[in-house]
């Protein structure tokens, strides 16, 4: 397989047609304003459409285009708060530059259909793709006053968590924090743990993201393993034009818990985070950086922890209009671990029994990342990607732990053949390794070439098809698996603001290096190896519709129908001698299908919003008929605002029905989540503060069996942005 990689770089050099038209290349220069205030936008993207060629606009709203070897062309411009603007056709002269009129853009409080670049590795228009995706603009994000990035994730439709465990549509459970199924990417950069695959919610500071998008489904056929139950792309903001800091600080204690001989202690449970920015272009340098801090004494025993993470992200634009990008990442985190409650009056200490249990994570991620346009209707991009996470210390506080070491690379190639087709396709190498006591040292191994064609077979009616090969391996040893993954989209607009979609394909995740080789005992618990472990396979079906209302409100309907096959689970025995042994093993047959609907809407001048999703899920192991583990029936998310310049006030109600399953302590009671969290926003000009009340009812619940839910806490957040 490592030939198919050569091949395909050499078909790129030798790719006929692409070299830079030689002779006269035109030149666009503009302005974008805001069409209320006449101000001017910097940062506005601008795409040539039909073309890979495009830029932004500068502090003026100013922007120039050059090399452009058209004779006509038409711009799409986007820019968040903003409705898309699609330009009318510039006639242009060769070797000229032309001055088009100035453009205006209207402010919409509701994106209908925002760029999104995960479903096909490109930026596109939400309306064109086929896939169900949700999309989390900065905006919203900061507005929930997450603490971490799974905590922003919570509102999205289809997603919930088992402590830090996310799942897309009931696709993961619950593994022990180990092989996820859910994909994590940041700037479509791989970013899992190499030796457990599993997601590190503390890898980038909440001020380092501009937006996060949670596509649904199998992602294989573009992304491979892990993306069996959907990806997470997270993505960095880009350089400012002009010097920006952005100051934020949350800090907020914890109440008294809903019983008094819950009480552990006489102080003031309280936890603390910063977070600060600096962005800045100097000529076609780019910088931005980012730092957190994060700090908690906890709600219960065992619950204190100290959290740091930083980031690092210079551009560079070359005169030939090729970028060079390094980012550069780095997070720790030292925790005490609450395995388990003591009994249940006394949910919120620490069972003794592991009383002293800890973990410690430090992660180091970075990529660098070249992309050229190499002719209008053609670009390349050229990445490579590092990933170092040291866990240490997790249960018996031995200092046989080494990193887990990471390398990925990829190049691929965007083309324009034709005005129809869309064209994405490329090739991936990765090399992931883990060494640690208790799993030895194994490295694996994986190539995989892939293709895409977006065809618009005519002006409604877009199809997408796409394939990928990967080629696992295990060590030096005989074990390989192959794996092809196809999908199939459909997408149809036949009224205007109507889209209806479809999306089928394939998906795979192969075993993790923790879960084939994991083999320790600590106290009454015992973990086996397994290295007999087969990949994960899956089939993903959807069906959707959105529709526009109105200029500000939308509806998204979706149906979903998931097939896996030799699913991994954590199988647990108790032995004679009260031990408990776990194994992972492919023991289940599964099926996940169910109904999702979303909406959001702004009405009377922006005064009053609502979000809303809803998800209803039958998880089934086929095998034995009986529901999987770990997987709510029903989530809902349901968010009503009132604005009153410059005051704002948010209600927000998380749902999630009854686990009717778990692998442990299954005669415990277990009962439906149900948070109420209350906001107050004042939202000055560069200035805004956020007063919560989360879980403002204290409701008890457990995620994971005798580990209490968060208890009501009070927050007050300040945001500076100079």
């Amino acid at each position: 397989m490592k030939k198919i990689a050569v091949l395909f770089l050499i078909s790129i050099i030798l790719f006929p047609n692409l070299a830079l038209s030689q002779g006269l290349l035109s030149t666009i220069k503009g302005k974008i304003v805001d069409a209320k205030t006449k101000e001017p936008l910097p940062g506005a993207n601008i795409q040539i459409i039909g073309t890979y060629l495009g830029g932004s606009s500068n502090i003026n709203g100013e922007f120039l285009l050059k090399k452009i070897p058209l004779k006509t062309c038409t711009l799409r411009i986007s820019m968040i708060g903003y409705k898309n603007y699609v330009s009318e056709e510039y006639e242009l002269e060769l070797g000229e530059t032309v001055e088009i009129p100035v453009i205006e853009m209207e402010q919409t409080v509701i994106g209908m259909n925002p760029i999104v670049v995960t479903a096909s590795k490109q930026r596109q228009d939400l309306s064109v793709i086929p896939h169900s995706i949700s999309v989390l603009p900065e905006v919203e994000l900061i507005d929930r006053t997450p603490l971490r990035l799974d905590n922003a994730l919570e509102s999205v439709a289809g997603v919930h968590f088992i402590e830090n465990h996310i799942n897309i549509r009931g696709s993961s459970g619950y593994t022990r924090n180990v092989g996820s199924r859910v994909l994590l990417v940041i700037d479509e950069v791989p970013m899992m743990n190499s030796d457990n695959n599993e997601i590190n919610w503390n890898i980038l500071p909440i001020l380092d993201v501009e937006q996060i998008e949670v596509i649904k489904g199998a992602g294989s056929a573009l992304y491979g393993s892990n993306a069996l139950g959907g990806v997470v792309n997270v993505i960095t903001k880009s350089p400012s034009d002009v010097t920006r800091f952005k100051i934020r600080t949350v800090n907020g204690i914890y109440t008294t818990p809903v019983y008094d001989q819950w009480e552990w202690t006489d102080r003031t449970l309280n936890y603390t985070k910063n977070d600060i920015s600096f962005s800045k272009k100097f000529g076609e340098l780019g910088m931005n950086m980012a730092f957190g801090y994060h700090r908690s004494t906890g709600y219960r025993t065992d619950g204190e922890f100290l959290r740091l993470n930083a980031s690092s992200k210079f551009t560079y634009q070359f005169p030939d209009a090729s970028k060079l990008t390094f980012y550069g990442g780095f997070s720790h985190e030292n925790r005490d671990e609450f395995i388990e409650w003591q009994d249940q009056h006394n949910v919120l200490y620490s069972s003794p029994f592991y009383s002293d249990a800890q973990v410690r994570l430090d992660a180091i991620d970075t990529y660098l990342m070249y992309q050229k346009p190499i002719t209008a209707k053609a670009g390349i991009k050229i990445r490579a990607s590092y990933l170092s996470s040291l866990s240490g210390d997790q249960y018996e506080r031995t200092k046989d732990y080494f990193p887990a070491i990471g390398f990925g690379s990829e190049i691929k190639m965007d083309w324009l053949p034709h005005p129809a087709h869309n064209i994405t396709f490329g090739t991936e190498y990765k090399i992931d390794g883990g060494h640690t006591k208790f799993i030895g040292e194994h490295k694996g191994y994986s190539v995989a070439p892939y293709l895409q064609d977006q065809w618009q077979v005519f002006r409604q009616l877009t199809m997408t098809l796409g394939l990928r090969y990967d080629d696992y391996r295990v060590d030096n040893s005989d074990y390989q698996e192959s794996h092809l993954n196809p999908k199939l989209g459909i997408n149809y607009t036949p009224f205007a603001g109507t889209i209806l979609r479809f999306s089928g394909g394939s998906g795979f995740r192969a075993a993790s290096i923790f879960e084939r080789y994991l083999s320790f005992k600590y106290k009454l618990f015992t973990a086996m190896p397994n290295e007999d472990l087969k990949a994960e396979r899956s089939w993903s079906f959807d069906f959707g519709i959105r529709q526009q209302i109105t200029n500000n409100w939308w509806v998204d309907a979706a149906v979903f129908h998931n097939d896996y096959y030799n699913y991994i689970e954590p199988v647990e025995e108790i032995l004679d001698d009260f031990t408990l042994q776990v194994q992972f093993q492919n023991v289940v047959r599964a099926r996940i299908k169910g109904v999702e609907f979303s909406t959001k809407g702004s009405w009377l001048g922006d005064h009053l919003g609502l979000q809303a999703n809803f998800t209803y899920m039958d998880a089934r192991d086929l095998n034995t008929g009986t529901k999987l583990s770990y997987r709510p029936e029903m989530l809902a998310f349901f968010v009503p605002s009132i604005k009153i310049a410059p005051f704002e006030f948010q209600a927000e109600y998380r749902y999630a029905s009854r686990i009717d399953k778990v692998m442990l302590y299954s005669y415990d009671q277990r009962v439906p989540q149900k948070v109420w969290t209350f906001r107050a926003f004042l939202r000055l000009k560069n200035f805004t503060a956020i007063a919560a009340v989360n879980n403002a009812f204290n409701y008890s619940y457990t995620q994971l069996e005798r580990n209490l839910g968060e208890i009501r806490n009070v927050s007050i957040t300040f945001m500076y942005d100079l």
